[in-house]
């Protein structure tokens, strides 16, 4: 269906998102059956770190508290 995703995608990123839900999973004694659960987590920490999480945007011009 999709051909060359790859630009789509920042491999680098997700090899980041892979390793911190491993370490996740690994402290927490590698749980069978949680492994969305640590991916999930993993990718809104990351993600927060870039300032992307969901929730987490910048206003926009124009979008200041009207008193």
């Amino acid at each position: 269906m999709y051909e060359n995703t790859e630009k789509f995608v920042d491999m680098d990123f997700e090899q980041r998102v892979r390793q911190a839900a491993y370490h996740l999973w690994e402290d927490n004694g590698r749980p069978n059956g949680r492994e969305t659960d640590y991916w999930f987590q993993a990718l809104e920490t990351l993600l927060r770190e870039r300032g992307q999480a969901p929730g987490d945007r910048s206003p926009e011009p124009g979008d200041e508290p009207r008193h």
